[in-house]
Formats: C-alpha cells, sequence, structure tokens
C-alpha cells in the first residue's frame, strides 16, 4: 500500500494491542469463519499486491456491509468509496495502483449485469495483466449475487447468511472506537510489516503468491499463508484458516529456500570446485541436475520436517511441472558430475530464478 499522504502519528507496539482487542477481536468474533483469511489477506496487501479478489456475499442484513468498512478501515479507508454505477468501466476508474480497493453492494441481487458483476470482476483480474484491478493492493466486492464455480476457485471468497454473534458484538465492532482502532491497526501494520524479515521458506512463498503464471488458488494459499506469517511475527493473532498451501506447494518452498540458503552459503553447480568445496549439481542451458543427497536435509530444515523422502520431494516437483523423469530411469537420473556418475533430479532452471 502506498504512503500516506499525510503525517499520521506513529502507532507503538502496545497501542496495536489495545486496538487490535478493541477493533480486530470483535471482528474476529463476528465472523469466525472467515475474519482471520480476510485478515491474513489484509496484511499481505501490506506488504505486495494480494493476488485474487475477495469476495463477500451473503443475504441482506448478514453483515456485509460492515465487514466491507472493517476492511476499509484496516486498509486506511475511512470512508466508503462511491462509484458513479455499478460497471466495470467505473471499477477500472477507481482502481489506483497500491491502493485498496473494496466495492460495497457491487452485486446485489436485482442487477441485471450480465454476466454477473462478481464474474465480471473475477474475469478482468484473471484474463488481464493490464488491468487498473490488477495494480490494487487488495480488490473486496460485496453483494448478494451467487459466486459461480470458476470464480470461487480463483478468489478468496466468503458467504455469510446470518449473523452468529450476540448483538453486542456487532454494537461494538460498528462502534466509532472500534472504527478509529482498526485505523490504528491500519498504521501499524504499514509501518511495521514492511520490516518483518522472512524466513527464507516464507520469502519463496511470497515468489510463488506473486508469480503470474502459476493457478490462482495456489497464490491465494501461499499469500495468505505469508500474510499469517506477518501477523504471527508482530504477535497479532489472526485466529483460524480455511484455506492451506497443498503440499506439493509448501515442498516446492522448501526447495526454492534451500537452494537460496545453499548457494548463499557457498554451494556451487558446476565450474571446476576443488577440494572440499560444496557442489550441489551442475546445470547447462536447459536443465538444472541437483544431487538429491545434497540438498534434501537443507529442505528438511527449511520445512521443520526430518520425516520427509527424498522421493516425497521428487513427485512434488514433478506435479508442479518442475523435475523431468525418464520412464527408464524413474525421477533421478545419472548424470557425469565433475567426473563421477551420480543420480540426479532433472529439474527445471526457473527454480534458480
Amino acid at each position: 500500500m502506498l504512503s500516506p499522504a499525510v503525517d499520521v502519528e506513529p502507532v507503538s507496539t502496545a497501542q496495536a494491542r489495545v486496538a487490535w482487542e478493541t477493533g480486530v477481536a470483535p471482528l474476529l468474533e463476528a465472523f469466525p469463519d472467515h475474519a482471520g483469511d480476510i485478515l491474513r489477506a489484509i496484511a499481505f496487501a501490506h506488504r505486495a499486491l494480494f493476488p485474487v479478489p475477495v469476495f463477500i456475499t451473503g443475504r441482506p442484513g448478514a453483515g456485509k456491509t460492515t465487514l466491507a468498512r472493517a476492511i476499509g478501515e484496516l486498509t486506511g479507508r475511512s470512508a466508503p468509496l462511491e462509484l458513479p454505477q455499478r460497471s466495470l468501466a467505473s471499477i477500472r476508474k477507481a482502481a489506483v495502483p497500491g491502493e485498496p480497493l473494496i466495492l460495497d453492494d457491487i452485486a446485489p441481487a436485482h442487477s441485471r449485469a450480465r454476466p454477473a458483476m462478481f464474474t465480471q470482476i473475477q474475469a478482468e483480474v484473471y484474463a488481464s495483466r493490464n488491468s487498473p484491478l490488477n495494480a490494487a493492493s487488495l480488490v473486496v466486492a460485496t453483494g448478494e449475487q451467487k459466486i459461480d464455480e470458476l470464480s470461487l476457485q480463483r478468489t478468496l471468497a466468503t458467504r455469510i447468511n446470518r449473523r452468529r454473534a450476540p448483538r453486542e458484538i456487532y454494537a461494538q465492532l460498528q462502534s466509532q472506537a472500534a472504527a478509529a482502532a482498526r485505523l490504528s491497526v491500519h498504521t501499524y501494520l504499514q509501518a511495521q510489516i514492511p520490516r518483518v524479515t522472512l524466513r527464507n521458506a516464507d520469502s519463496a512463498a511470497t515468489r510463488l503468491a506473486l508469480g503470474v503464471d502459476i493457478e490462482h488458488e495456489r497464490r491465494r494459499d501461499a499469500a495468505l499463508h505469508v500474510g499469517g506469517v506477518l501477523l504471527r511475527a508482530l504477535d497479532l493473532d489472526a485466529g483460524t484458516s480455511r484455506h492451506r498451501m497443498p503440499r506439493e506447494d509448501q515442498i516446492l518452498v522448501g526447495v526454492y529456500a534451500a537452494l537460496q540458503y545453499a548457494l548463499d552459503n557457498g554451494a556451487i553447480l558446476g565450474g571446476h570446485p576443488t577440494a572440499g568445496d560444496w557442489v550441489l549439481g551442475r546445470r547447462d542451458e536447459d536443465y538444472l541436475y541437483l544431487i538429491p543427497s545434497e540438498i534434501l536435509p537443507i529442505i528438511r530444515a527449511e520445512l521443520d520436517d526430518d520425516t520427509l523422502t527424498s522421493n516425497a520431494v521428487a513427485a512434488a516437483l514433478e506435479d508442479r511441472g518442475l523435475l523431468y523423469s525418464s520412464r527408464r530411469q524413474g525421477r533421478s537420473i545419472p548424470r557425469s558430475i565433475n567426473g563421477t556418475l551420480t543420480r540426479v533430479w532433472r529439474l527445471s532452471p526457473a527454480l534458480l530464478v
């Protein structure tokens, strides 16, 4: 998110904790199934562009506008956005690079827009990398229309049909004190999240979340993972998460992180090694040849999983199109590494980009 246009008083850690309890704790209580992941999306959006739209749908009176206003405050918006009309053209004009775009009641039940507005927004984000919506830090849209099945896979979708918490929780959530507290939380997140140092594996998850050629649901889950890491680093409780990175992607980010660690600490790929050099394998113009026994201990350490097997890593990489197996030799193949025939993984050099 862009820096504020006016000077804002800094928020201390102690003040942020009080503000979280005042403005965010009732949000988690009012929307226990959904607020946690929305908070993770907001945290990620304070560091990079959240990769998919957030759609909130449900019956009238279920709390969609309350939730949209709270999201707006947590992203620095004290007043809701007013559009001249409910159209994709108006939405494009309202999008500001690096800023959140909160579209409340953009898809009402009586809308005659075809395709449905949720579908139009999802398609715009999915199909056009040059769309202004792809430059917004976070796109949130609410409405009563149904979210189609394809959009469900490509968005962070929330359906709320009834209010579950006691009335006093909603009264607290909608109070001026809670709104002011959420704005303070935004100020704190804006100042602190860029300063959080991520582990190699979490930096790799960020890379996955920002990968434009990766499926949107995988990018979403990676971004939510990183958002959770950022909030935990600040000791802020966002409750439970409904989304987890697939095991294949967890292993993939472990491989990214292990390679980064190894190369940063003197490992080499090919060249002319001398005695005592740490040789990971070699590379040519087409492939990266990696010795499994050299990299596996680091992958295990990055993922904190001592039981992870070489076969599991190779299978995950093959599933993600990054390991090229042989019909005869399997997932590891013999190649010459410094004059010695060694079994290696034949990998895409994209792992090093």
